[in-house]
């Protein structure tokens, strides 16, 4: 854009010369050579909108450094939340294997039990926690327990299991 500037002030200059032929001696004189008050006038507002072009060209080199200072605090912000998914990710991973170890525990313990006193156990807790566990019992095992259960809560948790079983895998 400089360059451009300082070209069409080159050719202002040089059309200068035949003018200055034709120009008053009382004329102002620029590099050696008297311009026409016209003239003057038009290499002022050129003087001008090189300066304004200069001032613009500043602003913007400014803004591309808050630019660039910009991505680089969002990609800093990007790599931390990328590092806490994952954290967060390892830690959900453990604690669903510490879940699921828990559950098949519980779930022997109740295979193990009678029936009727496994049944008893069972009505009272959260149908979710009975459906978990249903899950990884032996068929043999749930029918045998369900059989002694509220007949209520049976149907419930039969229901939940062929909701289930109905879904496809992923």
């Amino acid at each position: 854009m400089k360059y451009v500037l300082l070209f069409i002030l080159a050719l202002v200059c040089s059309s200068f010369d035949a003018v200055a032929q034709n120009t008053n001696k009382t004329d102002p004189k620029i590099n050696g050579r008297y311009v026409s008050p016209e003239h003057l006038v038009l290499l002022q507002e050129l003087d001008k909108k090189r300066i304004s072009l200069e001032r613009e060209q500043q602003a913007l080199a400014v803004r591309e450094k808050l630019v660039d200072i910009s991505e680089k605090r969002l990609q800093n912000k990007i790599d931390h939340l990328e590092k806490v998914q994952s954290n967060i990710k390892q830690l959900l991973e453990n604690l669903s294997d510490k879940e699921e170890s828990e559950l098949k525990a519980l779930t022997e313990i109740y295979e193990k039990m009678k029936p009727s006193a496994a049944a008893v156990v069972i009505d009272q807790m959260d149908n979710r926690i009975v459906f978990d566990l249903f899950k990884r019992m032996k068929k043999n095992n749930t029918a045998k327990i369900m059989e002694k259960m509220n007949p209520k809560k049976a149907r419930i948790i039969s229901e939940m299991l062929a909701e289930k079983s109905q879904l496809p895998a992923f």
